[in-house]
């Protein structure tokens, strides 16, 4: 495994995102669940006692091998989100895609497809790094959005979106600054 990859994954393993994993798992109890771009997939492990049935999408072949050798119980895929997901035969009660949809060049796609995947009334979890938050801009992301500017994009696909902290119990606002912004998505 390449030098790079383990920076990345180590990065990721150090970062908030897997406090966003921690409190996901409780609002996915029960649940069959989709992890877009799980990169390490170092967050399902968070959610194997809670979640009925995990099922992880990636585009990196590398982080797939590595997600695979350490967590078994998970179906692991690649797939990339701004193609038809058509391959998953059942639709799962919640999507998760934490700081993913910024790589993704064709962002409409991806939520549509995602919106495909979901049973109704499902919903998706999605994060982003708010460009309202007095960082600098990160050049690997193709796009960067206010909480507001979230919002406006989720909505064409689903009935109803609600932001929040990374705990997904403090409501914010389109003005908040928190980074990263986490929204709540219900499915037509």
């Amino acid at each position: 495994m390449s030098g790079d990859v383990m920076f990345r994954r180590l990065g990721y393993f150090l970062s908030p995102q897997l406090d966003i994993y921690r409190h996901i798992a409780d609002v996915v109890q029960g649940c069959d669940v989709l992890d877009v771009g799980f990169g390490t997939g170092f967050g399902l492990i968070q959610l194997v006692g809670s979640a009925k049935n995990l099922t992880g999408i990636e585009v990196d072949p590398d982080a797939i091998r590595f997600a695979e050798s350490y967590l078994p119980g998970v179906r692991w895929l690649w797939g990339d989100v701004q193609r038809p997901l058509s391959y998953l035969t059942n639709p799962v009660d919640v999507v998760i895609m934490i700081e993913v949809l910024e790589h993704v060049m064709d962002w409409k796609a991806a939520l549509k497809n995602v919106s495909d995947c979901l049973k109704p009334g499902g919903r998706m979890i999605i994060s982003a790094r708010n460009a309202n938050a007095d960082l600098r801009k990160n050049d690997l992301h193709e796009r960067e959005w206010t909480a507001e500017e979230l919002c406006k994009s989720v909505i064409p696909y689903f009935e109803k979106v609600e932001l929040f902290d990374f705990t997904l119990q403090k409501p914010q606002t389109f003005s908040t600054h928190i980074t990263p912004v986490v929204a709540i998505a219900t499915k037509k």
